[in-house]
């Protein structure tokens, strides 16, 4: 084992970091408006339309930051210490895609001064999927907060990180039952919508296709902020490691483009795949782009690349957002007469968002001394 040693260096600025914040700052600034006015007055939701744009963001942030339970599994679970720098980088990114989750969930609630009421027991509605989907995200953000604490205070001999730091398989096991469980039920909301979601993503099992596409997704961003990590850091990605993901990920892909050819086999609905018009070609595109392509990447020699893991991950990453969207927006039948766009501050809000994300992991990144020294450090 060895670990480069880490020297503090002052350095400016960069010039992408001050962007960023500047539209975090205008995002923050959006949200004051929406807040403030109603979704009536900033958004063009509606009755017909309850879901548009932030729902899509939220179901795609969510399976996006499913690497922080994957990789907790691999870590604690199957007992893989060596990918603990990946684990804690797939960890901050966690944490970051809730919190951004979290943020724009209150963006999306009417009465987001009432946004506690969930937390409040004689409010709960025990026969709601969004009721386990809330708690189930609450309570994994706070497992991520804990798990998170040893490496923003390592440093710190505080007896409470202490203990937490003692307490992490523990809590990593709490994480992994809760993330496992709400990455499901939020594919569990469509079963209810089965007259409105088109049948070629609309399935009894789905949610099964949304854990088993979270699983690889997870991997895949994994394997896309390693690498982008270590460059940032001037090293060379631990290949062998990520290619050890890579494989595990196209595994999980045959798996679920298995069964997602399987139903559509035993519910005699094949046809649909070139008979439905702009939805065919949607579907055949998720489908190639987002799991075919990334899946014949990992089991090929192009997964012993850089450029072969990104392009794979990438491609994964775009699929992902393909499928969320179209579940929650573009295969929705629509009500007639009604028709829906999101509006600039919905797409601000949004782009903030994502901005925020890429800021706060590069300040994590940067500033974290045990961080930077987990990633930095080679396990043989």
């Amino acid at each position: 084992m060895t670990v480069k040693t880490i020297t503090k260096e002052k350095a400016p600025i960069p010039v992408v970091y001050l962007v960023l914040g500047a539209v975090v700052v205008l995002g923050a600034v959006l949200g004051i408006v929406r807040l403030a006015l109603g979704l009536g007055a900033t958004t063009n939701l509606s009755n017909d339309y309850p879901w548009g744009l932030w729902i899509a963001f939220d179901f795609f942030a969510v399976p996006f930051s499913a690497g922080a339970f994957t990789l907790a599994a691999v870590l604690h679970i199957f007992n893989r210490k060596k990918y603990h720098g990946i684990a804690h980088l797939a960890l901050l990114a966690g944490f970051l895609g809730y919190l951004m989750v979290i943020l724009v969930l209150v963006m999306d609630i009417n009465r987001w001064d009432q946004f506690f009421n969930v937390l409040l027991p004689w409010n709960w509605n025990l026969h709601s999927f969004m009721f386990e989907v809330a708690m189930s995200i609450t309570l994994y953000f706070g497992v991520l907060v804990l798990e998170l604490l040893p490496i923003v205070f390592g440093r710190r001999n505080w007896i409470a990180v202490q203990i937490v730091s003692q307490l992490i398989p523990f809590v990593a096991g709490v994480g992994i039952l809760l993330s496992t469980v709400h990455q499901s039920s939020i594919g569990a909301i469509f079963l209810i919508l089965a007259r409105r979601l088109h049948p070629l993503w609309w399935s009894p099992i789905i949610p099964l296709f949304f854990f088993t596409s979270a699983v690889f997704s997870g991997l895949s961003v994994a394997i896309l902020l390693a690498i982008i990590s270590w460059r940032a850091l001037r090293m060379p990605a631990p290949m062998p490691l990520l290619s050890s993901l890579a494989k595990v990920a196209g595994i999980v892909m045959a798996i679920y483009l298995a069964l997602k050819l399987g139903d559509l086999l035993l519910a005699g609905e094949v046809g649909l795949v070139f008979g439905s018009g702009a939805f065919s070609v949607l579907y055949l595109v998720e489908i190639t782009i987002g799991v075919i392509v990334p899946m014949v990447i990992y089991f090929s020699r192009a997964q012993e690349t850089e450029k072969g893991l990104l392009a794979g991950a990438i491609c994964t990453l775009i699929g992902l957002a393909m499928n969320r969207a179209t579940n929650a927006w573009f295969a929705l039948r629509a009500v007639p007469g009604a028709t829906y766009f999101p509006s600039w501050i919905e797409i601000g809000i949004t782009v903030a968002a994502i901005c925020a994300g890429i800021l706060f992991f590069a300040v994590g990144l940067r500033n974290l001394p045990t961080l930077r020294e987990g990633v930095l450090k080679e396990e043989h």
